[in-house]
């Protein structure tokens, strides 16, 4: 897609199908225009996938100017799940190597939602994926916005009891699973060692709850 093909029709129909995403609540600091102006562009749909929507909004600023802004949205119109495994009272962690950051993270399963999957169905298909081993308990714990600045998906969390891992190492790009008890995952997080914000605001949701391994 160029800037000459900015795909305007392709964004009005995300307009009308999606019209939640291009809602403009009282007070809003920028608001969504209802027509591309002639200036600032290009607009509309800039990039898409059968994972990610990238759309530069045609909004008016506070100060009365108009422009572009630039977000993030999930194709599938979910931005997926996350779930948080326990094995007997004990976090299990998979190190995973990230193409964004360039690093290797430890975290929990998560991936985008397949088209007309829901999130609960998502977060069973990660931890067979990823895991495997066996599910005998999932909840769901909580929703997270991972970058309000430029995200517009919402991720759902779920807490799930889980058998031993049988997925071996190297599949998807993960390398060790862990298997933590509080101390342990304590020492890890004092140190800095986990950084992935679906894994902090799952372990966050399980305390809240008293959840294993915090309950």
């Amino acid at each position: 897609m160029t800037d000459a093909d900015p795909n305007h029709d392709d964004y009005e129909a995300l307009r009308r199908s999606r019209p939640d995403l291009f809602v403009n609540p009282p007070g809003g600091h920028v608001q969504i225009l209802p027509e591309f102006p002639d200036e600032h562009g290009p607009y509309g749909i800039r990039y898409r996938d059968p994972y990610v929507t990238v759309v530069r909004d045609p909004v008016r600023f506070p100060d009365g100017r108009t422009g572009g802004y630039l977000r993030i949205l999930h194709t599938s119109g979910s931005a997926g799940a996350a779930v948080l495994p326990v094995r007997d009272g004990r976090v299990v962690l998979i190190r995973h190597f990230r193409h964004a950051t360039r690093r290797w993270h430890w975290e929990i399963p998560r991936g985008f939602c397949d088209p007309g999957e829901t999130p609960e169905q998502n977060a069973r298909r990660e931890l067979a994926e990823e895991l495997g081993g066996g599910l005998h308990r999932i909840e769901h714990i909580g929703r997270l916005h991972t970058d309000t600045g430029l995200y517009g998906g919402v991720v759902d969390l779920f807490w799930a009891a889980v058998g031993e891992p049988t997925r071996p190492t190297g599949h998807e790009g993960i390398n060790d699973i862990l298997t933590l008890d509080l101390p342990a995952l304590t020492a890890m997080l004092e140190r800095g060692e986990i950084t992935d914000s679906f894994t902090l605001a799952a372990l966050l949701h399980a305390q809240a709850r008293g959840l294993a391994p915090y309950g």
